[in-house]
């Protein structure tokens, strides 16, 4: 690996989280954060915020809002280090790092910082200029704290632009306010199609990161370390791991993972993480640990059993207590998927001897001459699935399926989830208001509403009466209908700011009270199973306990207040018997229905 103090490991190790270089700081920008630095659609719309705010003759105060680790701080420093004259004017303060007083809570502090845009002396000083990097926790904090009543018109202007709410906000320049702002959540880390989603700054970072350029810091270590003074060179799965990486094909799947997690499971990625994530999938925690003049001993002396565990495709899915990403990624394991296809494959790799040849058959392999050179020695991969049997066997049909989830040669194993390739066109299509591409959707939500309870008669809504059972149903009669009068097409194909949830409407036939509810994807997967038959049970209702409110409001919608249809399943028979409301003679009847 080259001599201690020079390897790519180091250079890698730029991107840990536990690295000062994953600090940003106001006053600091290093060549390395230069070099990394993306330019995203966030900072240009701040440039003209504060180029707007510059030649304004109010005060202003420049709320910088998001979550934690998602860029504020880094953009600032750039902006500083890029655009000096812009910034002249305006006092910097990111409230996640700075303190004027140890004894001094951060809410003390921003009361401090904050003093001339209170509501005393918000109109005395006008050329005051103040850019505030805040997170949305603290902001929320502070205009609901001791001091809010210093700070209403603040408060005020927060709750009118639905800054802490989910949905995206309009932060247009406003020349009659001395409040501005930006919200790093409304940016996500990808963008919606017609198609599906991409993700063109995780693939700028994957880029920066292992891009052929004599600008790339890592790929400059990787040839100067790797290739040219390292002894281990042919065996080190660091190597393999960033040569792996450099894969635009790689690359691109391994973005669509990432939105994956992050839709399915709510999965939260800021920049520093992701920058932390690549690290850890190209250099394993075992070699992560070991004592820097250790590695490239411990690399030689590896088994094959144990240097296919510090792949890249194993460290993705294999790891899941390493961090939250992790933990997500686990669950979308490909070997955790099942078909036909794929079971015929997992009996074949778990019984033909030579189990190279199904590797080269199904995958693209790329080229690593550890693995390569094992794989085409057939006796040599006998020998040691003798030797290792099952252990070894086991790790690597692991191996095959996560590896093929990269490098598929033959499009025959169904583990991509069309579910999920639904609800994301279907996101799409509802932040585009696109009407005539969502009538599906509704229809769909609409046949899962009426089958919450189990399935009843055509327009029919069973009650809930107490618990499930198999004997009776009592029903409504329900006119359910989409609400979609204030949905206004916008014509756009690609959307960088978007709600991240389906949020819709229905109402009951000629009335004008409207429910709403919004659809993530674990309600969303529910609602399609409740479509095809699946019953909901407890543990469901109690995980959508906000469908079931939406369920009960709806319910009261109905014509339950006129009539209701009681059925009684008697083995294989059913009587259905009517209980309306007569309005001539102002009493209820009880009538049979026949069937």
């Amino acid at each position: 690996m080259g001599e201690i103090g020079s390897c790519l490991i180091d250079e890698l190790r730029k991107l840990k989280e536990s690295s000062k270089e994953a600090v940003d700081n106001l006053d600091s920008f290093s060549d390395f954060k230069d070099y990394m630095h993306i330019k995203r659609s966030v900072e240009s719309e701040l440039l003209d915020l504060l180029l707007r705010a510059k030649e304004s003759n109010k005060s202003q105060l420049i709320l910088v809002c998001g979550g934690v680790g998602d860029g504020k701080s880094h953009l600032i420093s750039y902006l500083k280090n890029k655009h000096q004259d812009l910034l002249t004017n305006f006092q910097l303060h990111n409230d996640a790092t700075e303190s004027f007083e140890p004894r001094k809570t951060s809410i003390d502090t921003l009361n401090d910082v904050l003093d001339d845009f209170s509501d005393g002396k918000l109109n005395i000083n006008g050329s005051k200029k103040l850019i505030l990097a805040i997170n949305l926790g603290a902001l929320n904090n502070f205009v609901d704290s001791e001091y809010q009543d210093r700070y209403q018109h603040l408060k005020e202007f927060v709750i009118t632009k639905k800054i802490l709410e989910a949905r995206v906000s309009d932060s247009f320049f406003d020349s009659e306010n001395s409040f501005q702002f930006i919200n790093f959540s409304d940016y996500h880390m990808f963008t919606l199609t017609s198609k599906g989603a991409s993700s063109e700054y995780i693939n700028e970072i994957l880029f920066k990161i292992s891009s052929e350029d004599e600008k790339n810091p890592f790929y400059t270590s990787y040839q100067k370390n790797c290739l040219e003074n390292c002894i281990c060179s042919s065996k080190c799965p660091v190597k393999f791991n960033y040569e792996f990486l450099m894969s635009s094909r790689v690359q691109e799947q391994l973005i669509q993972i990432l939105i994956e997690g992050i839709v399915k499971y709510k999965l939260i990625i800021s920049t520093r993480a992701l920058f932390n994530f690549v690290y850890d999938i190209c250099v394993s925690n075992f070699i992560d640990q070991l004592p820097r003049d250790e590695i490239k001993e411990t690399i030689m002396k590896a088994s094959f059993s144990e240097y296919i565990e510090w792949f890249l495709p194993n460290l993705l899915f294999e790891h899941k207590d390493r961090s939250n990403i992790f933990e997500v990624l686990s669950k979308m394991d490909p070997v955790h998927s099942r078909s036909e296809e794929m079971d015929n494959l997992l009996i074949s790799l778990n019984t033909k001897e030579n189990i190279s040849s199904i590797f080269y058959e199904y995958i693209d392999m790329i080229d690593n001459e550890c693995i390569t050179n094992i794989l085409n020695n057939e006796l040599m991969l006998k020998t040691l699935l003798t030797e290792e049997n099952i252990n070894l066997r086991y790790k690597l049909v692991k191996l095959f399926f996560r590896y093929y989830k990269f490098s598929p040669k033959k499009e025959v194993l169904n583990i991509n989830d069309s579910l999920y390739h639904e609800y994301m066109q279907n996101l799409f299509y509802w932040n585009i208001q696109n009407k005539k591409q969502l009538i599906k959707l509704y229809k769909d939500v609409s046949d899962a509403i009426y089958k919450w309870n189990g399935k009843s008669i055509s327009e029919y809504i069973n009650l809930f009466i107490g618990k499930n059972q198999l004997e009776y149903k009592i029903s409504q009669k329900l006119d359910l209908a989409p609400h979609v009068i204030d949905l206004k097409e916008q014509s756009l194909i690609k959307l960088d700011r978007f709600t991240p949830y389906l949020i819709m409407a229905y109402k009951t036939k000629g009335e004008e009270a409207v429910v709403e509810i919004s659809i993530d994807f674990s309600l969303y997967e529910l609602l399609m199973r409740i479509k095809n038959g699946y019953r909901p049970n407890k543990q469901d209702k109690n995980n959508f306990i906000n469908f079931v409110d939406f369920i009960n409001k709806i319910l009261i919608l109905g014509n339950q207040d006129k009539e209701l249809i009681f059925e009684e399943k008697n083995g294989g028979n059913i009587q259905r018997y009517k209980l309306e409301y007569d309005k001539e003679f102002e009493q209820y009847r009880f009538v049979v229905i026949r069937i």
